[in-house]
């Protein structure tokens, strides 16, 4: 058959015939499948009606057919994974020697087994320029990339806290300057005047991981030595940090009681509520507020900025700074392994990233942050103003979980009954976080 192909173009080119260059390409191309997996993203692709909710099948759908027409020969499978038991699908994929080839999800181990394909040769110089560093390098792993970065934060959990406007007003105290924010005492001394109006300052939860290492974080501790081969959060300085949010529960009162069993949605229901003037999250989490307005979840659409968390000034400001993108397993056929680098570098492309602003995400991508507007939540607040604070304090990111070669999915269970334990008083903030460094040290190190 190809021989006759051949003969046929030949005698057409003989003749006059002119042959499109593609003719020759796509004969060439063999006809292949790529599969991709994908925890539910509600973003709404271009031409999506405005008024209807996105179910998480809009986005990868939508991806998959810009690329097969760009790409004929390729057929895309896509499958929607919810979160719930997404590491143990991949887990057992990956066990059963079937994969998919491309995935939206980061775990170090799996360079370690050998069972991801690393990025570098096929990064652009345009790529390595556009891309944040920090969002490269969090999958960078004994001398090699393995991950396409795609988004460059998250809710904003652990980053910036988030201020009621008219909680503010209403007790008559100024918000702080957006970037310098607070020092701890001048917050205590702000959370004290809220005490005095009936109101709570800010909720600490247990389960609430993100924000609980954000306030341990305070006075300069770190999760891991710098060769991140042992856990060092017992230290003076995070013992710290956990002794300022418990006399903030039990001494100061600014803060409500039972944080032992409150969660991250309890802290987001008492600044929505009203019952606290303070809360956590970034611009994802302005988007919340007019979510919840829309489906009648929350009846009064709160006007919200954000600030950095307070800090001690002689350690500086400390935020938590992630990124997550697409990798790429292990391929056999080098034609196969080119196509599925290809169409991580499309879902991660500047036009195709910037997708992420419809869940008001910050993206890995500096042509494409350049571009975002958020104006779907302008009526909330200044988001410009908002991102702006945001994207500075995210600057001073640190590694709440470890590295990234980290899978801190290990120790969490032993973070949260540290928490528990200290804000039920069962054991002193030393106590629970020699407790938390024992058990982790023991079941991410062997000893």
């Amino acid at each position: 058959m190809r021989k006759l192909l051949l003969v046929v173009l030949m005698v057409l080119v003989a003749v006059g015939f002119v042959v499109p260059s593609t003719a020759f390409a796509q004969s060439s191309e063999p006809e292949i499948t790529l599969t991709w997996w994908i925890n539910p993203w509600r973003i709404r692709p271009p031409g999506f009606p405005a008024d209807q909710s996105p179910t998480g099948e809009e986005f990868p759908a939508y991806i998959s057919e810009q690329f097969m027409e760009l790409h004929p020969n390729v057929t895309v499978e896509y499958e929607v994974v919810p979160n719930a038991g997404f590491d143990e699908k991949v887990t057992t994929a990956i066990f059963a020697g079937s994969p998919p080839d491309v995935l939206r999800w980061w775990n170090p181990t799996w360079v370690y087994d050998g069972v991801l394909e690393p990025i570098d040769d096929y990064l652009t110089d345009e790529d390595r320029a556009d891309f944040i560093d920090y969002t490269l390098e969090a999958g960078y792993v004994d001398g090699n990339h393995y991950m396409w970065p795609w988004n460059n934060s998250n809710n904003g959990m652990g980053s910036t806290l988030m201020l009621n406007v008219e909680a503010f007003e209403e007790a008559g105290i100024p918000l702080p300057d957006p970037i310098a924010g607070w020092t701890i005492d001048e917050f205590l001394e702000v959370a004290r005047q809220f005490k005095d109006a009936g109101m709570y300052a800010i909720t600490l939860a247990a389960s609430d991981t993100h924000n609980m290492l954000a306030w341990l974080h305070r006075f300069g501790a770190r999760t891991m030595n710098e060769e991140a081969t042992e856990f060092t959060l017992n230290s003076p300085e995070g013992v710290r940090g956990l002794q300022l949010m418990i006399e903030m529960i039990n001494v100061e009162e600014i803060a409500p009681r039972g944080a032992e069993g409150l969660g991250v949605y309890d802290a987001i229901d008492n600044l929505h509520q009203e019952r606290a003037a303070m809360g956590y999250g970034g611009i994802y989490e302005i988007g919340r507020i007019d979510r919840y307005v829309k489906e009648g979840r929350l009846e009064n659409p709160l006007e919200v900025v954000l600030a950095p968390f307070p800090h001690d000034p002689a350690v500086g400001p400390v935020a938590f700074q992630t990124s997550g993108g697409f990798v790429v397993f292990r391929q056999t056929d080098d034609y196969k392994r080119d196509m599925a680098m290809e169409f991580a570098r499309f879902v991660t492309n500047p036009e195709n990233i910037a997708l992420l602003e419809d869940l008001l995400y910050i993206t890995a991508r500096k042509s494409a942050n350049a571009q975002l507007t958020f104006e779907r939540v302008q009526a909330y607040t200044d988001v410009q103003r908002q991102v702006e604070v945001y994207t500075n304090e995210i600057d001073y990111g640190v590694e709440y979980f470890g590295p990234s070669t980290f899978d801190w999915g290990i120790v969490n269970d032993f973070f949260i009954s540290a928490m528990q334990a200290a804000f039920s008083g069962d054991l002193s903030a030393q106590q629970a976080l020699d407790e938390f460094v024992r058990q982790a040290n023991a079941a991410a190190f062997g000893r």
